[in-house]
């Protein structure tokens, strides 16, 4: 009978502040300044979360559900974000050398002071979302691939 009421209060706490979100996704905790060096996140609902100053670099994060995330100061180089959902994510200040963000939704994203060198966007389109004729960001540092 203890359990069920302590299942029964973790429900109610759950939809009290309105979100059921995952806290640990392919074995990483999901915080500011994570340590989740390439995590196997591949699908993976990370809406409205905050991973500033977090390590993902090299992590799968294709197909994820990232719309609204803080990634501000976090090492992303060589993360995979093919097809993910990125509107409105905040990379502010983020190290996203050599990302793929190939197929990627990326409208609405805060650039501000990322390092983009070798980041590769979704082909026609530009680090804002709008139709270009290259495969890399404007003003991005470094080689485009």
């Amino acid at each position: 009978m203890k359990l069920a009421h302590a299942i029964a209060a973790a429900a109610a706490l759950a939809l009290s502040t309105g979100t059921l979100a995952q806290t640990t996704i392919g074995g990483c905790t999901i915080a500011p300044k994570a340590s989740c060096s390439k995590a196997q996140m591949k699908r993976a609902s990370l809406a409205s979360m905050d991973l500033s100053g977090a390590d993902l670099s090299g992590a799968n994060l294709q197909e994820a559900k990232a719309s609204d995330v803080k990634f501000v100061g976090a090492n992303l180089q060589n993360t995979d974000f093919d097809t993910a959902d990125l509107r409105k994510a905040d990379f502010s200040n983020a190290n996203l050398r050599g990302a793929n963000l190939a197929g990627a939704e990326i409208s609405g994203v805060n650039w501000s002071g990322a390092d983009l060198s070798g980041a590769q966007f979704p082909a026609g389109k530009d680090n804002y979302g709008m139709p270009l004729a290259r495969r890399c960001a404007e003003g991005s540092m470094g080689a485009c691939k």
